[in-house]
């Protein structure tokens, strides 16, 4: 029969299990033998055979011992635990936490209080058995449970046997919370910067704000200091950055260059409710110096270079906003006439009422803006434009009448000889907007379908006025897509409203899941017709005389297992070149990671490019990336990027090289980016998971 003592472990005691037991009475202690069992509050003892004081809760083994801990587990030797004083020792010890996939072993383990570990020789890695793919090794870590760190002694990693790190102290976190300590380096190389090495250091400074100090060498340039601070508060959040690169060996004179950043947002309702306050500042020395020394292709396009500050305020029925904003263009090739308008300041209102008085929808949008730029026309604009509906929809239709005015007057200063400096513009709008809803069951491919046919008309009528003597401060023509064939004016800003006489018709025809009412294809064609001729035009230009606009044809569709596809076309009748605008893509995700992204897009005049991105395993070990992004109109490539993964089930590596055309479109740039990414330890090397996320679509 099996011997049994027991003592409830809720209360802190023990239970322990074993084929026989030998009890000494006088010594207050027992020998047991043959799978035993230790019940203790947050671990489990086996063994083979064990000595146990239960005076002093003391356990001794000579034999092979497992201890089984919530998410560790514990095998060794010649073992002695003080259950009161929460101390210990293990030799010969090999140790598992599951929830890593983790393993290692240790020469010995000391327990020294309920808070505080060591283990000498120690090594780590998630590598199954038989698998050296990489090892952390130490002399010593010290586990301090209390502030959840682990500090290693002479700390050595081996990837593929081959040592490629080294630290004579190394302080690691064990949980989420943030630690002071390096951060994982970044290696990579430029054509325009040589070797470009960081090594970050994170200071937590304290629980609502952290810092973090980037020194990057620049092989070719010489060392850039970099920094960033950031902070929260119930009201309160920020990001500060700065950058400095003292006397730059490529530039000018070897010349000190530098950024700074800052972009802050504050709650001020304890003031008022929904009010806010943002800030966005932007500087850097040099209009080459996102060029040579930014890091992502988003920063490295930048053409204009933003600085706002505003306040708003938010409720249920309005939105305001006051604000400064300033540009500072770094493309010289752009013109100063295309050049953006800095607003000193802008102060804009928002009112929206549904199911007001007599159930119509009521709307009204005031700004007033102050439009300054270096030799260019200058000077304030009011615009206010109040809008009344009668919205009414049924399950198999609606109709929505619409009547809007605007007013929009000028005070300027540069304005050019024989026009007025003080312009002003009144019209209305009248627009008469309506649908249809026609849908059936369907069976397609095996599967239950709903299909609809939904055609809409939109009539808009706008009287003509004369619109020469008003400068172009921000308004430009609409894109021309599928939703502004529905849009009450032609322009996108309030300098110019377009006289209109006119009907789009449009057809949208849409393939729902019969299951769960996911969108599988939505096909839709649509085209404005004239009734008269358009007399406003940008630049008091000859009206447009054309019957009807350019036909717009849109389609997507995820009916495919795995595909996503898109396409759409501008076809103008009356244009020489019928295909003004055309898209095409076709993305593919394939339960294996694959990805696949093609398109085409084409601007008649302006762009006609090509894109084709894929990340590929070929097998279980080895993935292929690619980007080829090319610009049939100027013949010549954009972007190409080809890369490497090879990994195991623990570890991976990724090599990408990418060569890519500068923001003034005359010059390459080469680059190369390296990753390892070992399991549970983290990522050395570039970010190329935030490079892939924005060069293929779908990663």
């Amino acid at each position: 029969m099996p011997a049994v003592a027991r003592q409830s472990p809720a209360n802190g005691l023990i239970v322990i299990e074993a084929d026989s037991a030998t009890a000494l009475p006088e010594q207050n202690t027992a020998e047991f033998q043959g799978n035993v069992v230790i019940h203790h509050p947050k671990q489990t003892v086996y063994a083979d055979k064990l000595h146990f004081d239960n005076q002093r809760q003391l356990i001794k083994a000579d034999q092979q011992l497992l201890i089984q801990l919530r998410d560790l587990r514990l095998l060794g030797s010649q073992a002695w635990f003080d259950l009161n004083r929460h101390k210990g020792e293990m030799s010969q010890v090999s140790y598992r936490i599951p929830s890593r996939k983790a393993r290692g072993e240790a020469g010995r383990m000391a327990l020294l209080d309920k808070d505080h570990s060591r283990f000498e020789n120690i090594s780590y890695t998630t590598c199954p058995p038989g698998n050296r793919g990489f090892v952390l090794s130490a002399e010593s870590m010290d586990i301090d449970q209390k502030n959840q760190i682990g500090t290693f002694r002479a700390a050595k990693l081996r990837f593929l046997g081959v040592p490629i790190f080294y630290a004579p102290t190394l302080t690691v976190s064990l949980d989420d919370s943030r630690k002071s300590g390096l951060l994982v380096p970044s290696l990579g190389y430029s054509s325009k910067n040589g070797a470009d090495i960081t090594v970050p250091y994170y200071f937590n400074l304290a629980p609502n704000y952290d810092a973090t100090f980037m020194p990057r060498l620049l092989s070719k340039r010489g060392l850039l200091l970099g920094g960033e601070f950031r902070f929260l508060t119930p009201s309160h959040s920020g990001r500060l950055l700065a950058e400095i690169l003292p006397d730059d060996r490529l530039y000018e004179g070897n010349s000190t260059r530098g950024a700074l950043r800052a972009r802050t947002h504050s709650n001020l309702g304890q003031i008022t409710p929904g009010l806010a306050a943002d800030l966005d500042l932007n500087w850097v020395s040099d209009q080459g110096y996102l060029d040579d020394l930014g890091q992502s292709l988003a920063v490295t396009s930048t053409r204009h270079l933003r600085n706002r500050a505003a306040l708003s305020w938010r409720n249920r029925n309005w939105d305001a906003v006051a604000e400064l904003r300033h540009y500072r263009t770094l493309d010289d090739s752009i013109l100063p006439e295309d050049r953006p308008y800095s607003l000193l300041p802008r102060m804009a209102v928002h009112w929206l009422q549904y199911q007001g008085p007599a159930g119509l929808d009521y709307s009204l949008a005031g700004e007033v803006s102050n439009f300054y730029r270096e030799d260019s026309v200058t000077g304030l604009r009011v615009d206010l434009k109040p809008r009344i509906s009668l919205p009414w929809r049924r399950d198999w239709g609606f109709i929505e009448p619409a009547l809007n005015a605007r007013y929009t007057s000028y005070s300027l200063d540069g304005q050019l000889p024989g026009q007025s400096s003080s312009p002003s513009r009144s019209t209305y709008s009248i627009s008469l907007d309506s649908g249809l809803m026609f849908d059936r069951d369907v069976t397609w491919f095996g599967r239950n379908m709903t299909h609809t046919l939904e055609p809409r008309a939109y009539y808009l009528y706008t009287p003509y006025k004369k619109q020469s003597d008003i400068p172009l401060f921000d308004t430009s023509y609409l894109d021309f897509n599928f939703s502004n064939l529905f849009h009450d004016n032609r322009f996108n800003g309030p300098d110019r409203v377009g006289d209109a006489n006119q009907l789009t018709l449009a057809l949208t025809s849409r393939v729902l899941s019969g299951s769960d009412g996911r969108e599988l294809l939505n096909a839709s064609i649509g085209q404005i017709y004239y009734f008269e001729d358009r007399r406003v035009t940008l630049l008091d230009d000859e009206p447009i005389d054309t019957s009807s606009s350019s036909v717009i044809a849109e389609l997507t569709t995820g009916i495919f297992d795995h595909w996503l596809l898109r396409a759409g076309v501008q076809v103008d009748t009356h244009a020489d070149t019928r295909v003004q605008q055309g898209l095409a893509q076709a993305s593919y995700g394939g339960d294996s990671g694959e990805r696949l992204h093609a398109s085409w897009r084409l601007r008649e005049g302006t762009l006609e490019q090509t894109d084709l991105a894929a990340y590929w395993p070929v097998s279980n070990k080895i993935g292929l990336i690619g980007r080829w992004y090319y610009s049939v109109e100027e013949r010549h490539d954009l972007e190409t990027v080809a890369g490497i993964e090879y990994g195991d089930c623990c570890w991976r590596i990724r090599a990408v090289w990418r060569r890519y055309l500068d923001s003034n479109g005359t010059e390459y740039n080469n680059t190369a980016l390296l990753q390892l990414e070992l399991n549970g330890l983290g990522k050395l090397g570039n970010n190329i998971d935030n490079f892939l996320d924005r060069t293929i679509y779908g990663y």
